[in-house]
């Protein structure tokens, strides 16, 4: 960001907009598209949201809108690649690939490399998340690991528990039929007699 720039003081804004509950969260400079932005975020009794303010001015910038998601995209993007798909989501299941994170966002896609999709949030402003190929080979194995299968984040699953269970249970067998039925500890046994 440029430093001859006068940016002006989020508490003027946060002193006019706040209501009696609310508390800040966290509070960031950043840019979109090379604006000057401060990124808000806001609690009010459990609930969250984002306020993006101009920097420059003080107004309240309005949600990203979908030209300027798919030129944000672009501009993080390694390579240039034309885009092939724009989805505006506002909501996802457990098994999308954007699972759990801002919502509404735009989709954006691209053929490459590896037919890669970037999600950008409408309300934060910025790119959430990139996802291609590689990475979706690697969510299904990494599903198939944990065996969460709704949203691949929980190691304390039952069906994971009893494959754990399991196969201390074998482990444990095995030692025991080994000292059965091994030369060694019989020979010992025979021995002593």
């Amino acid at each position: 960001m440029p430093k001859d720039i006068n940016y002006v003081s989020p508490k003027d804004f946060l002193d006019q907009h706040l209501v009696k509950n609310d508390s800040v969260v966290s509070l960031e400079l950043t840019t979109i598209l090379m604006d000057p932005i401060y990124r808000i975020e806001i609690t009010n009794k459990g609930e969250r949201k984002v306020v993006l303010i101009n920097a420059e001015n003080g107004n309240l910038r309005k949600p990203l809108q979908e030209n300027e998601a798919i030129q944000l995209s672009k501009n993080k993007l390694n390579i240039k690649a034309p885009v092939t798909e724009v989805e505006y989501l506002t909501s996802t299941g457990n098994h999308h690939e954007y699972r759990n994170r801002p919502l509404p966002a735009y989709a954006i896609s691209f053929s490459e490399p590896a037919n890669t999709t970037i999600y950008v949030s409408v309300t934060y402003g910025n790119v959430q998340t990139f996802r291609n190929n590689k990475w979706r080979i690697f969510d299904f194995l990494w599903m198939l690991h944990t065996m969460d299968y709704q949203e691949r984040d929980d190691f304390n699953n039952l069906l994971l528990r009893a494959f754990s269970f399991f196969g201390i249970f074998t482990i444990l067998s095995g030692f025991t039929l080994y000292i059965l039925t091994s030369k060694t500890f019989n020979r010992k046994k025979t021995n002593k007699l």
